[in-house]
């Protein structure tokens, strides 16, 4: 679709639309420090009005500094008031905000930021201290920026002050032009399954997004939204929802302070709730373990890896009145499918016991979604393609709305990602390659089998991860395990890398172990070796959920090549 067919659409007219509908509803709830008498939090916090107020000040402020349609702005900023107010901003502007997930590995990032040339960058004052620091590992990374703005107070040479620039700023009365097939902002993939890769969101795939979070509730502006990530601080403002902020005691997920979380659930009678999945295994032992429940949560969502069944059931435990869902999909496209607890406890959580895979649920309204067979060639037209039937596993590819269209300035991750289609759809031209294993079943529900890459093929039979890993991780002293190969006299075997929880560490006998060991082979998974991992599993640090296998396969070949068997 060209740009003279597209429709004007910016993301900000949907906050704008919902301060101008609400304008004394509470937008925002930030957790800033306990109260020395009660213990209990004190909050600061934005109504609609003030968080409109706030977003039109900011934007005459950056575009005063420069920032104008167009101007990439690498936001590395701390998930508080400030995010959401300078994303809005740059929507505003027409700017375009990039994201990269400041946890990855130091040479990673710089080689997103290199990549991606922003002209703008927004970050705190260690970020601009250490830059002299960081252009000694790459010079080339920050060559591109000009202006440098500090989100937090101090002021520094050569670098502007976010504060000042918005405190002495008019509000800004224009919107910049933008079509829904504008660029809106880069979201960087984790970079936990291969490089990251800079992904392209615009207006209107964002738009979409936020039309089916809107569609899932008929009164979505009722809802108080738990904001334990950040990208509900920048949805919630387009659903006139109240975000509450809480103090995760930790920039890590895993190791979050379920206490906190519970608190601001508690103060403002949180009704849903966005996190990841090591956030919600932290927050439902620490619930159950003290006969803890929170009625006010009707709904709970999880993203960026499977969760097993005894979470979910944790989970149901601690919100008597509500529901978890469990909605699939990539940085390229979210969501994919979505199933509820409630399914799963009734239909397929047995099926994933005995090594189905994981059930991702139905595919959500507006894609369409199909399993094409495993190809490691790029794919240029949709007639390179073999489609395959129900029951069939293959590679997951998704075309639609809410799709990515291509990656920044990298041709060559979008030619192996996308496959143009072949029924002339201006709207819809590519198909997105997942990456992800999976096949349909009779219902039209679609069944997760994992990483294309993490298959391992062991006497011509393929093996996927998560149908084999689904088995232990039924087992209740099982928190995790990992599928991967080992080479034993130069033949691959099979092998499972098993995290325990705590409480179970010491007490799994090797008769424990040839009991797992035999209930995979009932099923016919024949692993060779069950190792026990000393340590929590290595994961990705965005969503602390992703394993990092390859750490786990170079350990378990140490294991065997010194002789450890189980």
């Amino acid at each position: 679709m060209s740009e003279q067919d597209a429709p004007s659409f910016n993301l900000y007219e949907l906050m704008q639309a919902q301060a101008d509908r609400y304008p004394g509803r509470l937008a925002f709830a930030l957790a800033r420090q306990r109260d020395r008498h009660s213990g209990r939090y004190q909050y600061e916090t934005r109504t609609y009005a003030q968080l409109l107020a706030d977003v039109d000040r900011t934007a005459e402020g950056l575009h005063e500094s420069g920032i104008r349609q167009g101007t990439k702005t690498l936001l590395l900023m701390r998930p508080d008031l400030a995010l959401p107010v300078t994303v809005f901003a740059l929507f505003k502007l027409g700017a375009v905000p990039v994201f990269i997930n400041p946890a990855m590995s130091l040479r990673q990032m710089l080689g997103c930021i290199r990549q991606v040339a922003p002209q703008a960058l927004i970050a705190p004052t260690l970020a601009h201290a250490l830059r002299p620091c960081l252009r000694l590992f790459d010079w080339r990374a920050f060559s591109s920026i000009t202006l440098f703005i500090n989100s937090h107070d101090t002021r520094l040479p050569a670098t502007r002050r976010l504060a000042d620039l918005s405190e002495a700023a008019r509000p800004m009365k224009e919107m910049a032009q933008t079509h829904s097939t504008d660029l809106a902002a880069i979201f960087f993939t984790s970079g936990s399954t291969g490089p990251a890769k800079g992904v392209e969101a615009t207006h209107g795939t964002l738009g979409a997004q936020i039309a089916h979070f809107r569609s899932m509730s008929q009164s979505s502006e009722e809802h108080v939204e738990l904001a334990a990530f950040p990208v509900a601080l920048l949805l919630s403002p387009c659903l006139g929802q109240t975000s509450v902020i809480p103090d995760m005691g930790s920039l890590h997920p895993r190791r979050c302070n379920p206490a906190n979380i519970i608190q601001a659930i508690e103060d403002f009678g949180v009704t849903s709730g966005f996190a990841s999945p090591i956030v919600w295994e932290r927050l439902s032992r620490y619930g159950v373990a003290r006969g803890l429940q929170l009625p006010s949560l009707k709904r709970a969502f999880s993203g960026g890896a499977p969760i097993p069944y005894k979470m979910l059931d944790r989970i149901g435990n601690l919100m008597p009145n509500g529901v978890m869902h469990t909605p699939y999909g990539t940085t390229e496209v979210t969501p994919i499918t979505t199933i509820d607890a409630r399914e799963i406890e009734q239909e397929t959580a047995l099926l994933s016991r005995d090594g189905r895979g994981v059930c991702v649920g139905r595919v959500v309204p507006g894609l369409s979604v199909k399993v094409i067979r495993l190809d490691d060639r790029p794919l240029a037209h949709w007639g390179d393609v073999q489609e395959l039937q129900m029951g069939e596993i293959g590679e997951v590819v998704v075309r639609g709305a809410l799709v990515s269209p291509r990656y920044h300035k990298d041709p060559v991750n979008t030619a192996r990602y996308k496959i143009a289609a072949d029924t002339g759809d201006a709207r819809f031209p590519f198909w997105h390659r997942t990456g992800d294993a999976a096949y349909f079943d009779k219902h039209g529900r679609l069944w997760l089998c994992g990483r294309i890459q993490h298959m391992v093929e062991v006497g011509g039979q393929r093996y996927f991860s998560v149908p084999v890993e689904e088995v232990l991780n039924a087992e209740a002293e099982i928190w995790r395990s990992a599928l991967v190969g080992v080479t034993v006299k130069g033949s691959v075997e099979l092998a499972m890398v098993i995290e325990f929880y705590p409480e179970y560490k010491h007490q799994i006998s090797q008769t424990r172990l040839r009991t797992y060991k035999a209930r995979l082979h009932e099923l016919g998974f024949p692993v060779a070796h069950l190792l026990p991992y000393p340590r929590p599993f290595p994961v990705d640090k965005l969503h602390n959920a992703k394993i990092e296998r390859p750490v786990l396969a170079r350990w378990a070949q140490a294991q065997i090549d010194k002789g450890v068997r189980a």
